[in-house]
């Protein structure tokens, strides 16, 4: 599978998440992988108002179809007001969607995706061990 990026460098543990997310997945999803970081996000592929941390899509002859969608939030993040509506517009995208959130921020997360009335498929937690991305 492949992954397609849009980056300038990683600027942030945000992005870095995304990036490091993107390569796993594109190894074991049977879809193709675009990641969107940072102010790359607004407007693009064809989302109305910002598109998702990851976009998992096939393409056929019938045209590209998006199979799943993904955010990557922070500590910091998952206290932003602008998250809940970002969440609830990708949830009407009608695909399956993830949530990666660090680690300990899962009942929060869920606390939030509740009061939004957003259903995610799962969320992942994410932690850093010896620099290396574990997603429990």
């Amino acid at each position: 599978m492949s992954t397609i990026t849009h980056e300038a460098g990683v600027q942030s543990l945000h992005d870095h998440v995304v990036n490091l997310v993107a390569k796993r997945w594109a190894k074991s999803a049977q879809s193709k992988v675009t990641i969107n970081t940072g102010s790359e996000k607004k407007g693009r592929a064809g989302f109305d108002r910002n598109t998702p941390d990851l976009v998992g899509w096939k393409s056929s002859p019938k045209g590209t179809r998006v199979e799943w969608i993904a955010e990557v939030e922070t500590k910091e993040s998952l206290s932003r007001l602008e998250m809940r509506a970002r969440w609830q517009d990708d949830a009407a995208l009608g695909v399956p969607f993830y949530l990666f959130v660090p680690k300990g921020c899962r009942a929060r997360a869920e606390q939030v995706a509740v009061k939004a009335g957003v259903t995610l498929n799962s969320i992942y937690e994410y932690a850093f061990v010896n620099e290396t991305l574990q997603l429990l």
